[in-house]
């Protein structure tokens, strides 16, 4: 396997922030060019469905929980998947803070829902807007299908709700729970790397 990049939790913070907030902007216009006016959506601040939308992220966080379980990383997609996303971000999600997870991870779900599920989905509908969605997520096969899935999951749940809040919610949640989970494997990883076990085996993260 190939070293992981080196890049700073900074500055992956800093430009996935921007980046995903930049979506905004992007769906701002294709919302003008689509339905003539930029947001097309509604979002509604009931507590209700703020409750519902978190219940909703317990599932795809569980699924998370799994996949990055040694027990899921015996398989091969999985292992795939958790194995690209350490080379490239091991690091830097290690490197970040709680407040800064919690901000990247609001920042995606207001960027990524406005954009795919408030103004793509109406034009393009259900599955074509999920399969757009998963391309975008494609760091492997296995988890454009993965994302692809959890595209067509928040696109029923807007069209559930009728209320964008209900999948910016379960995204954001979502991205904490994983992030957090994420951060506690590679750190697992990584003191087991440096504490080699009986006879020079390299012990494997719980």
């Amino acid at each position: 396997m190939t070293e992981e990049l080196d890049l700073s939790p900074r500055t992956v913070f800093r430009v996935g922030f921007f980046f995903e907030l930049g979506l905004v902007l992007i769906a701002a216009i294709l919302g003008e060019v689509l339905h003539d006016e930029p947001f097309p959506f509604r979002i509604d601040w009931s507590a209700r469905d703020l409750l519902w939308a978190l219940l909703a992220a317990l599932p795809p966080a569980a699924g998370a929980l799994f996949l990055t379980s040694p027990p899921g990383r015996r398989l091969l997609p999985f292992r795939k998947i958790y194995e690209r996303v350490k080379e490239v971000l091991g690091k830097p999600i290690q490197g970040l803070g709680l407040d800064e997870i919690i901000l990247l991870s609001g920042a995606a779900g207001i960027g990524e829902e406005v954009l795919f599920r408030g103004v793509l989905q109406p034009a393009l509908g259900l599955w074509l807007t999920s399969l757009v969605f998963g391309l975008l997520h494609a760091l492997t096969p296995a988890y454009f299908i993965l994302a692809a899935v959890m595209g067509a999951y928040l696109g029923w749940l807007q069209m559930a709700s009728g209320n964008l809040l209900v999948p910016i919610t379960v995204h954001w949640a979502y991205d904490v729970i994983a992030l957090l989970i994420l951060k506690r494997r590679f750190e697992s990883d990584a003191a087991a790397a440096s504490s080699p076990g009986v006879n020079g085996v390299t012990k494997e993260a719980p």
